[in-house]
C-alpha cells in the first residue's frame, strides 16, 4: 500500500494531467458512486504540478541543446506543456470567455493573446538563461495548478444549493495546505536562483492574475466553475512568467 502523500499526488497527476498514473478511482468496494471531494489531498497538487512542469522544463533543456531558435524553443514548450494537460487549460479558457462575454470567438481570441504572451515571455527567458528559463517554466505551472484548484474550491462564492442532507463542505483546511506547499514549493525554485524582487513578483502576479478571473467570472454559475477554472490557471502561469521576465530584465 503506498502512503497517503503518494496517492493524494498520484490522484493530481491522473486529475490535473494526462500521464498514465492508471485509472481515477469513482467507486467504492461495493461498486457505488464515491461522493467527490475537491479539495481531498490538495497539499500535494503542488507536488504533482512540479512533475508535469520538470517533464515541459525538461523539453525546453531538450529543445534549447538542440541549438533551434528560441521562438520555436518557447513554442514547443507551450505546445509540450498543453499536451501535457490534454489541453484542458487551454479549451476550458475558449469556452469560459465565450461564456462570460456572450459572443462566440471572444474566447478563442483571448486564449490566442495569453498564448501569444506565453511564448514570447518563455523566448526572452530562454535569452536570459534557458536553464534559468526551465525553473521559471516549473513554477509557472506550480502556481497555474493552485490557481485553478483553488478557483474551483472557491467559487461561486454565494453559496451552492444543498444536496439532500449534505450541505457544502469547507475547504478551508485544503486551501491553506495547498497554498502553503505552493508557496514553500515555489520560493525554493526562484530565490535562490532570481533573488526576492522576481520570486515576490512572481507570486504577487499569479495572485492578481485568479483575482482577475474572479473579478470577470462574478456571474458565473457552477456549471462555469470548470472552464473559469482552467482559465485562471492559464492567466496565473502566464502571468509568472511575464512578471518574472519584467524583473529580470529591470536593472
Amino acid at each position: 500500500m503506498l502512503p497517503p502523500f503518494v496517492n493524494d499526488t498520484l490522484k493530481w497527476l491522473r486529475d490535473e494531467a494526462v500521464l498514465p498514473f492508471g485509472a481515477a478511482q469513482h467507486v467504492n468496494e461495493d461498486g457505488e458512486p464515491l461522493i467527490s471531494n475537491p479539495g481531498a489531498g490538495a497539499y500535494a497538487a503542488p507536488v504533482a504540478a512540479a512533475i508535469t512542469g520538470v517533464i515541459a522544463g525538461g523539453a525546453l533543456l531538450l529543445f534549447w541543446n538542440m541549438w533551434l531558435p528560441p521562438f520555436a524553443i518557447a513554442a514547443a514548450t507551450v505546445l509540450t506543456l498543453s499536451a501535457l494537460r490534454g489541453a484542458r487549460l487551454e479549451s476550458g479558457t475558449v469556452r469560459a470567455g465565450d461564456r462570460l462575454a456572450g459572443a462566440s470567438g471572444t474566447g478563442t481570441a483571448a486564449l490566442a493573446l495569453l498564448l501569444l504572451v506565453e511564448v514570447a515571455a518563455i523566448e526572452g527567458l530562454i535569452f536570459y538563461h534557458a536553464p534559468s528559463a526551465a525553473l521559471v517554466i516549473i513554477a509557472a505551472v506550480i502556481f497555474s495548478s493552485t490557481a485553478s484548484i483553488a478557483f474551483r474550491l472557491t467559487q461561486p462564492a454565494r453559496p451552492l444549493e444543498d444536496i439532500g442532507d449534505a450541505a457544502r463542505p469547507s475547504q478551508g483546511a485544503a486551501l491553506q495546505g495547498l497554498m502553503l506547499v505552493t508557496i514553500v514549493i515555489g520560493t525554493a525554485l526562484l530565490l535562490p536562483v532570481f533573488r526576492i524582487g522576481p520570486t515576490a513578483g512572481a507570486l504577487v502576479a499569479s495572485l492578481a492574475a485568479f483575482v482577475i478571473v474572479v473579478a470577470v467570472a462574478r456571474n458565473q454559475n457552477k456549471d462555469d466553475v470548470p472552464d473559469c477554472a482552467a482559465t485562471a490557471g492559464k492567466a496565473a502561469e502566464v502571468a509568472t512568467l511575464l512578471a518574472v521576465l519584467a524583473l529580470v530584465r529591470t536593472p
